[in-house]
C-alpha cells in the first residue's frame, strides 16, 4: 500500500481495476471448469449406463445373457454368479482387474492403467442363480484432453479480458481526470497571472462541477478573509495617523508646558481625548473585523430583544444626561414564537450604536424615539431623532466606514465614523436590511426576518 502512494491516481485505479478483473476472471475460469467437468462426467455415466442397459434387460428377463458380442466400441464385461467372465471387450488391461473392478464400491469409479484412465461402471442383476454383474467402461484420455483444451482456452480468453479490463481502465480513468487536469492547469494559469477570476466552471452538472464550485466558495472566502484583513490594516494606518500626530502634538506641547499648570493640564486633558478616540477606533475596527468574519448561528427570541431594548434605553439615557436629550420606546406586538437570527447582544450593539449618534447629533437637547413591532414574517426597530439628519447626497455612502457628514453630524462630536458601518455588519449577518431616510425626522429602520420554529425563515 505505501507503494502505492507514489503512484498517480490513473495508475491506482488501473492496478486495482486488474486486481480486481484477475480475481473475478480466475473465479470464472474455475467454476466454468468446474462445470463443464461435471456435464462430461454426467455425460459418461449417462453412456455407460446406456451400455449396460440391454444386458441387465436381458439377464433380468432369461436369467442369462444372450448377447454374443458387444457393439462397437463398446467395453463391456459379463460376470456370473460364480465369478466366470461370460462375455468380455474389455482392453486387456482391465481384463486383468476385473475381480478388482468388481469389488469396488458405489456403481460408477475411475480406474487408472498406466497413462489410460478409463470410467467403469458396475450393474448388479439378481436372478434365481445368483448375482450377475455387468461391466462397462469408457476411455477418459478424450474427455481429459477436451476438458484441458476447453481450461486454455478459458485462460487465454480470461487473460484478454483482463488486458481487455487494464486497458479501459487507463483510458477511462484517464478520460475522467482530464477536466481535473485541465482545471489545475487553469488554476496556475490564474495564479501566474494574479488573477481574482475564479475557476471556470463546465456546463456539465456532475461533481468535477461541484468541486470546482465548492473551490471557489473557498477561494472567495479566503480571499474575503485577506481583503478584511487588508482594509483592517488600511483603515488603521489611515485612520489611526491623524490622531496619532495630534497625540504626539499634544504630548510635546504637555512637555513645553511643565511650568504652567493650567496649560499642562489642558494639554493632558485634550491627549486623554486622543487617546480614547484611539481606543475607540481600533475597538470599533475589531469589532467590525469579527462581524464580518463570523456567521452567526445564535437566535433569540422576541422576548430577548425587548428585553434588551429595554436595557439599552436605559444605557443611553444615562449618557443622554448632559445633552438634555430625551429617549423614549415603544414595544408593541403580542408574544410570538417566532425567533430571529441575532444575539442579544449583537441586538443591543445595533441600538446602543443608533442612540449614541442621534445624542451626538443633538448636543443643545432634542428627543429620541425608538419603536420595536414584529409581523408573522419580521422584526421592525425604529429609531427616529429630531437633530438635523444628513445630507440627501450623503445617505448612499453613509454605512462606509469612516464616513461622515459635514454638518452637525461630523467627528468634532468624538464619532469613529464606524458605528453604521457595524449597525450594518450585524443587520446583514442575520439576512436583514438597514435604511436611511430624512422623512419625520432622521429615521433608520431595521428589519429583522423571523424564524419558524424549525429555524426556517
Amino acid at each position: 500500500m505505501r507503494m502505492l502512494r507514489h503512484v498517480t491516481i490513473r495508475w491506482r485505479i488501473t492496478i486495482g481495476t486488474l486486481v480486481i478483473a484477475i480475481v473475478l476472471a480466475t473465479a470464472a475460469v474455475v467454476v466454468f471448469r468446474a462445470q463443464v467437468e461435471h456435464i462430461l462426467s454426467t455425460t459418461t455415466t449417462t453412456l455407460l449406463r446406456h451400455d449396460a442397459a440391454p444386458y441387465v434387460t436381458d439377464i433380468t428377463d432369461t436369467g442369462t445373457p444372450s448377447i454374443e458380442r458387444a457393439g462397437t466400441g463398446q467395453l463391456v464385461a459379463v460376470v456370473d454368479p460364480a465369478g466366470t467372465v461370460v462375455e468380455s471387450s474389455l482392453p486387456r488391461a482391465l481384463e486383468g482387474r476385473i475381480a478388482e473392478i468388481v469389488k469396488l464400491p458405489g456403481d460408477t469409479n475411475t480406474v487408472v492403467n498406466a497413462d489410460d484412465s478409463y470410467r467403469v461402471y458396475n450393474a448388479s442383476v439378481i436372478t434365481n442363480e445368483g448375482a450377475w454383474t455387468i461391466i462397462t467402461a469408457r476411455n477418459e484420455d478424450s474427455s481429459i484432453l477436451s476438458l484441458d483444451r476447453i481450461t486454455q482456452a478459458l485462460m487465454i480468453g480470461a487473460l484478454v479480458i483482463v488486458i481487455g479490463f487494464g486497458v479501459a481502465s487507463w483510458l477511462l480513468t484517464g478520460a475522467a481526470l482530464r477536466p481535473v487536469d485541465r482545471m489545475r492547469k487553469q488554476a496556475e494559469a490564474l495564479v501566474a497571472q494574479g488573477s481574482t477570476e475564479p475557476l471556470p466552471i463546465g456546463s456539465a452538472t456532475d461533481e468535477l462541477s461541484e468541486l470546482a464550485t465548492t473551490l471557489n466558495l473557498f477561494i472567495s472566502d479566503v480571499r474575503q478573509s485577506v481583503d478584511r484583513e487588508r482594509q483592517l490594516v488600511s483603515d488603521a494606518s489611515h485612520e489611526l495617523r491623524t490622531p496619532l500626530a495630534i497625540l504626539m502634538a499634544q504630548l510635546e506641547l504637555a512637555h513645553l508646558s511643565h511650568g504652567d499648570a493650567d496649560a499642562l493640564e489642558a494639554q493632558i486633558v485634550s491627549a486623554q481625548h486622543s487617546v480614547a478616540r484611539l481606543s475607540g477606533l481600533a475597538t470599533g475596527l475589531l469589532e467590525l473585523s469579527q462581524l464580518e468574519a463570523r456567521a452567526p448561528d445564535i437566535r433569540s427570541s422576541w422576548a430577548q430583544l425587548a428585553d434588551e431594548l429595554a436595557a439599552s434605553v436605559d444605557r443611553a439615557r444615562m449618557v443622554a444626561v448632559a445633552s438634555t436629550v430625551t429617549i423614549d420606546f415603544d414595544v408593541a406586538g403580542e408574544p410570538t414564537d417566532s425567533s430571529y437570527l441575532i444575539a442579544v447582544e449583537n441586538f443591543g450593539r445595533i441600538v446602543n450604536n443608533l442612540t449614541s449618534n442621534a445624542i451626538a447629533a443633538q448636543p443643545h437637547g432634542g428627543s429620541v424615539r425608538i419603536a420595536l413591532r414584529h409581523s408573522d414574517t419580521e422584526l421592525l426597530l425604529t429609531v427616529v431623532d429630531s437633530g438635523p439628519g444628513m445630507p440627501e447626497s450623503f445617505l448612499p455612502v453613509a454605512f462606509d466606514r469612516f464616513s461622515r457628514p459635514d454638518a452637525a453630524r461630523a467627528a468634532q462630536n468624538g464619532g469613529s465614523g464606524l458605528g453604521l458601518a457595524i449597525v450594518q455588519a450585524i443587520v446583514q449577518a442575520a439576512n436583514g436590511s438597514v435604511t436611511l431616510s430624512n422623512a419625520a425626522g432622521f429615521t433608520v429602520t431595521v428589519s429583522l426576518p423571523a424564524l419558524a420554529a424549525n429555524g426556517a425563515r
